[in-house]
């Protein structure tokens, strides 16, 4: 039976997972040996994880494994279904994905387990839910920076369950929208291993590192909003840390469901605590109160709390959690009559029960057994998952049956009351064939994607194929001149939708286009419910990783897909997109973010969009633009990606589009970039030189 509310902790190793249950959570997430997004975490060996989903289901919890990391070719046909079939037939309980082929292959392959959109999918729009559902996705774990008020407004819109964070780290980027740890130092946070560029100081301070997350003060708000399951963070966390924030945790949950609002009165030592267990800096109720500021960030001031009293505390949790099984009530009677079979009877209050038969008793030559002496070994649990409640036989006077036969007789009965608890858990995997023939349809042309009018009009003189008008800095009055200025002179025109969507309507006032640049799935949504006309393009961040997601992409009704900007080249050959996109130069999008550098530096300067810079400990400068219009930060790379030299290698082997992506580049500029572009793709020609500061991105190198 679900409870009313779950308590979802971490687990990094199997002695974690442990100590969790018997802290009291409901439910474990945890990764494997691979495909977690926790890749430097201890993670559970495949022996550990089958043993997990045992021991979970024999006490009434559940267990759910994370594959929330994108996957490439070779890894979803070779290796997924290896991975996660023996774990399926066990009763894994679900299955917590981010990358839409991984959605699609279990939903197909796995049909009866559970999978959850990770919050790595940026959930931040009810409308989401309609392209999930459509994989049966049971549970969704929307963006860390959804307010209380958006959380609602999913409440109301689907019936999914709602999992949200309420304790741990908060990343400074919406996830599954950073880049930032991937091409500064090659450490894939969409392959699960950030190395937290963002922790390091820029401009000499702390402007990306938040404080950790903390929610006993509006635990009672989160609860009542709609949230079922409280995820804690911390798999790459300590045993000792795990236990002792879910303890707290469960004790504040059952206050609340025992005593209502009005008797739920948080502890400043309960707070004190989980400081002591960890501290970046000050805690927060993170987004669910206030969308950015600089109270959200990381300070110098650290628990005050004496080292004596910390190693007190953890050696109290350890005491209390660690190393210790959690031990189930049961009931047992037995009859241990002259002349009949031995037998037990095992029941709990959930409704299992067995019956196990042993010898046949016999009436004693010498020393009989008495009602006690069977009850003693009877008794006899301490090795296993449980512990009576009530013990109640019946013996024949003068019987006599051997130690040894009793402690069979137990051994055997505790072995069949587990395995017919499990055995409501176990099934059968199939597996489903994947076929994808080459279709490469693709029309070559440049694709100049805009941040300025300037830019814009450049481009367009220019005769570039396609112009993609981004969102964030144009004025409905620039957008009608510039899609006129497209018709005259035969550019299609794009609009590029908003990096994060949270329902507005984004295209009032606006020109019909030809087509748009989707970011998200819940802008699809949005479109097609309105009925928009034109072509769809899914961009990089929707994430066409594999033919598996790149089809999924096309069944739904996108018209073509960017190929992602951390694929390698060979990657990128090898995936059958008929209609791809190729990133060939411009400074990426590092992070998108709800908190706000300016408003952080006290220089907030809303409604007026602006770029700044900031600096990092390396002296690389990085420009931002506070967008202001969707209240989001976009922070760029220090240099753009430059691939306009290999335009001449790539055309040959694969049919594609090329995307020259600017943020604040002159006239001059974009005028030569085009030109290069034009030269490479018509004649085949290379730029007779290549500029200085530059990276290649993941084209050479790709990531792990």
């Amino acid at each position: 039976m679900r409870n009313k509310f779950e308590i979802l902790a971490p687990a990094g190793s199997y002695e974690t997972f442990l100590a969790v249950l018997q802290a009291g959570a409901d439910a474990v997430y945890f990764g494997g040996e691979m495909f977690g997004a926790r890749a430097y975490a201890g993670n559970l060996s495949q022996e550990e994880i089958l043993q997990a989903i045992d021991y979970a289901h024999i006490h009434n919890k559940r267990a759910y494994l994370t594959v929330n990391t994108l996957l490439k070719n070779n890894e979803i046909f070779g290796r997924l279904y290896e991975y996660i079939a023996p774990l399926y037939e066990a009763g894994l309980d679900g299955v917590i994905v981010q990358d839409y082929g991984v959605m699609k292959f279990i939903h197909d392959n796995f049909p009866l387990m559970e999978i959850h959109a990770s919050t790595q999918m940026t959930i931040t729009d009810e409308r989401y839910t309609d392209f999930l559902k459509k994989y049966n996705v049971t549970r969704i774990v929307p963006a860390r920076e959804m307010s209380l008020e958006d959380i609602k407004k999913i409440r109301k819109y689907t019936d999914m369950e709602i999992e949200c964070f309420v304790h741990g780290a908060l990343c400074y980027s919406y996830s599954g929208l950073c880049f930032m740890s991937s091409f500064i130092g090659g450490r894939s946070g969409n392959r699960g291993r950030c190395a937290q560029p963002c922790r390091l100081e820029y401009c000499n301070k702390n402007l990306l590192s938040l404080k950790d997350l903390c929610t006993l003060d509006i635990l009672p708000d989160i609860l009542e909003s709609g949230v079922f399951s409280l995820k804690i963070e911390g798999r790459m966390k300590s045993p000792v840390y795990a236990a002792g924030v879910t303890s707290i945790y469960r004790k504040y949950v059952d206050m609340y469901i025992e005593k209502g609002r009005k008797g739920y009165i948080v502890s400043q030592t309960d707070k004190d605590k989980l400081l002591m267990l960890f501290d970046r800096g000050g805690m927060t109720n993170g987004y669910y109160v206030m969308h950015n500021g600089p109270e959200m960030i990381a300070n110098e001031n650290k628990s005050d709390k004496s080292l004596r009293e910390k190693e007190l505390f953890e050696k109290e949790i350890a005491d209390k959690y660690i190393n210790r099984t959690l031990k189930e009530k049961i009931n047992i009677s037995g009859s241990f009559i002259d002349g009949s079979e031995a037998s037990l009877t095992i029941y709990d209050d959930e409704g299992n029960c067995i019956t196990e038969n042993g010898p046949i008793i016999e009436r004693a030559l010498s020393r009989s057994m008495s009602k006690d002496d069977i009850i003693k070994q009877i008794n006899k649990l301490g090795n296993t998952y449980y512990e009576s409640d009530c013990i109640n036989i019946s013996v024949s006077d003068n019987v006599f049956i051997p130690n040894k036969s009793i402690n069979e007789l137990r051994r055997n009965a505790i072995d069949t009351f587990s395995k017919s608890i499990l055995s409501k858990y176990k099934r059968k995997a199939n597996i489903v064939p994947y076929e994808f023939s080459e279709n490469n349809n693709a029309n070559e042309a440049i694709v100049a994607r805009v941040s300025t009018f300037e830019q814009a009009v450049t481009c367009i003189d220019m005769k570039v194929d396609r112009i993609v008008v981004e969102c964030e800095l144009f004025s409905d009055e620039e957008l009608n001149t510039i899609k006129n200025k497209c018709l005259d002179l035969d550019v299609e025109c794009f609009y590029g939708l908003p990096r994060v969507f949270k329902g507005e309507n984004i295209l009032h006032n606006k020109p019909d286009f030809d087509g748009y640049y989707v970011r998200n799935m819940a802008e699809y949504e949005y479109l097609l419910k309105n009925n928009v006309k034109g072509v769809y393009v899914a961009d990089y961040t929707v994430y066409g990783f594999n033919d598996i997601a790149v089809n999924v992409l096309y069944e739904n009704g996108f018209n073509e897909v960017v190929y992602p900007i951390e694929l390698n080249e060979k990657e990128i050959l090898h995936l059958m997109n008929p209609m791809g996109e190729i990133v060939v130069y411009g400074r990426i999008p590092l992070m998108i973010t709800a908190n706000c550098i300016d408003k952080t530096l006290g220089k907030c300067h809303m409604p007026k969009p602006s770029f700044g810079t900031i600096i990092d400990r390396k002296k690389a400068v990085l420009p931002y633009l506070s967008a202001c219009k969707y209240c989001y930060n976009v922070i760029y790379n220090s240099v753009p990606i430059y691939l306009l030299d290999k335009i001449s290698e790539i055309s040959p082997n694969k049919k594609a589009n090329y995307s020259l992506c600017f943020t604040d580049e002159s006239k001059d500029t974009v005028n030569e970039i085009v030109s290069m572009a034009k030269m490479a793709l018509i004649y085949g020609k290379k730029p007779s030189e290549i500029p200085d500061n530059y990276t290649r991105g993941h084209y050479t190198r790709g990531v792990e």
